[in-house]
């Protein structure tokens, strides 16, 4: 195996595990990869043959992609070919994932200080229990503004990266967009 090809195959797997570390089948990341190294349209066979995924699984995965906005759908004039391609930078992909870990992050803050609140009530009840349970939600409570500053530090740069021109990356080769 050439070189290159080692080196693609070491690409290939780290959107693997990106796609998985973001609670996603490997199926994605490696679509994704696939049309980033390609830099053109592909149909759904083109992604077959080159993933080694079947057409049912490419598909599947092709309709959450669409759905999520990291991959576009295109046809050429009258062609009856659905071709597919990656519009946006991975700067721009992964700074939509802090963005969503944020927004967890947030949701989790207002969930956690609500039951904070709803022990108040049952601290009678199974003392034992009711303190382990404060110990894990003041332990998680008070990791969340941590994690929230780190995202947000990481969300500017990513902001600050493609401000400077380092993004949205254009397209090569014939890559149909609408």
């Amino acid at each position: 195996m050439r070189r290159i090809e080692e080196l693609e195959g070491e690409f290939l797997s780290l959107w693997e595990d990106m796609a998985e570390a973001r609670g996603f089948d490997r199926a994605l990341g490696r679509i994704i990869c696939i049309l980033l190294l390609e830099a053109r349209s592909l149909s759904q066979r083109e992604i077959s043959e080159a993933t080694g995924y079947s057409v049912p699984t490419v598909s599947k995965a092709l309709n959450t992609l669409t759905s999520l906005g990291s991959v576009r759908k295109a046809r050429k004039p009258r062609a009856r070919t659905t071709l597919y391609y990656v519009e946006m930078h991975p700067l721009e992909m992964l700074s939509g994932a802090v963005a969503k870990w944020m927004l967890i992050a947030e949701i989790m803050g207002r969930r956690v200080a609500e039951i904070q609140r709803k022990m108040e009530e049952v601290r009678g009840e199974d003392v034992e229990r009711a303190q382990r349970l404060a110990r894990r939600l003041t332990e998680l409570a008070s990791s969340l503004p941590r994690m929230l500053e780190v995202m947000e530090r990481a969300m500017n740069e990513l902001r600050r990266l493609t401000a400077s021109g380092q993004g949205p990356m254009e397209q090569e080769g014939d890559a149909v967009k609408p």
